[in-house]
């Protein structure tokens, strides 16, 4: 396999529209088409804000011989801006279509995106014919444009890895567990205070008449049963998190503690 390069690299001879931008050995993919969130062709320039996402399509219309094989990588003064192409990879032998790629804004600004921008980098290796039935001819270009178009508008969110649903699930998970144990806990608390405050008290306590030692202390053995049984509440495994399809979950809320015996 042979790297081409030099006056070899002639564009004619990889694509059927669009010339690039040619270096030494390897030419520059430029912007045809802007696909937005709604699979609708965006205006020029399109504004991607940070953390966005947009699907582009190349203008150049690959035409590949069964001895080429194109090798795609980003290009590093595009990152340096702060866009990355997240698609790169192998175009086979026989590919007779455009690219398509989503670019991501991991910068802190706004960034405009033209038509005629470079936005991905290929370079053409020679090697041994692959026989035709080896290789994969692209759908027609209209066809093409528009899986990318029904793509862009049911499968990729506007913003990289879609934060705010992953912020609002994340809330709902805590809400829930908060509901499920905030009154466990309310009640612990409230059993202990009570409890300390009737220690701190006893050394000066007054017993109402007919009240015995005996039964002050099966009063406080009570109360340390009913602390217990809390505390085992409240330390049992939770359920599974319900943020969906409530109806389908077992139900979370704290059983009531059976009676005490007195």
């Amino acid at each position: 396999m042979t790297l081409i390069a030099g006056q070899a690299l002639d564009p004619k001879k990889f694509f059927s529209s669009g010339e690039g931008v040619v270096h030494g050995s390897s030419i520059d993919l430029t912007i045809g088409e802007i696909i937005d969130g709604k699979g609708k062709m965006a205006s020029d320039p399109f504004v991607l804000g940070p953390g966005e996402i947009v699907q582009v399509v190349s203008a150049e219309v690959f035409n590949l011989p069964g001895h080429v094989t194109g090798h795609v990588t980003y290009k590093t003064t595009l990152t340096h801006q702060g866009i990355w192409a997240l698609t790169v990879g192998i175009v086979d032998p026989g590919w007779t279509g455009p690219l398509t790629t989503t670019l991501l804004n991991f910068g802190k600004v706004c960034y405009p995106i033209h038509r005629g921008d470079e936005f991905l980098r290929v370079s053409f290796f020679d090697h041994a014919p692959v026989h035709e039935e080896h290789m994969r001819p692209a759908p027609p270009l209209r066809e093409y444009v528009k899986k990318q178009q029904k793509a862009a508008a049911s499968l990729f969110p506007k913003t990289f890895l879609d934060r705010d649903d992953i912020a609002a699930k994340a809330t709902r998970k805590v809400m829930n567990r908060l509901r499920t144990e905030g009154l466990a806990w309310v009640a612990l608390i409230a059993i202990v205070l009570a409890v300390a405050q009737y220690v701190a008290d006893f050394g000066s306590y007054s017993f109402p008449p007919g009240q015995s030692v005996e039964e002050v202390r099966s009063e406080m053995e009570n109360l340390r049963r009913e602390i217990a049984t809390l505390k085992e509440r409240v330390d049992a495994p939770r359920a599974p998190d319900v943020t969906e399809n409530s109806s389908k979950q077992p139900s979370t809320e704290v059983q009531k503690a059976p009676p005490q015996q007195r």
